[in-house]
């Protein structure tokens, strides 16, 4: 993750200029990562801008989203069966 994309993800999400410069200040000292930005975002009581709560297991690739889709049955029929 870059600095801007730090950045402009925390703007989106409503977090005060100030508050986004103070952590990018400490965040260059711990390193810049979305769990450091949620931390210390976290100790400033704001909503933590990169968390994501999901199961892993339950991801919608793993769960068949590359799979082809069902075959729906032709109800018109061919142009035999209409003769």
């Amino acid at each position: 993750m870059t600095v801007n994309e730090a950045v402009l993800e925390m703007r989106y999400s409503g977090i005060p200029e100030e508050d986004i410069e103070e952590i990018l200040e400490i965040c260059k000292k711990k390193g810049l990562s979305p769990q450091n930005i949620d931390n210390e975002l976290a100790a400033r009581g704001l909503d933590k801008v990169f968390e994501f709560e999901y199961d892993a297991s339950e991801s919608w690739f793993e769960s068949g989203a590359s799979a082809s889709a069902p075959k729906v049955p032709n109800k018109q029929g061919t142009e035999k069966e209409k003769k």
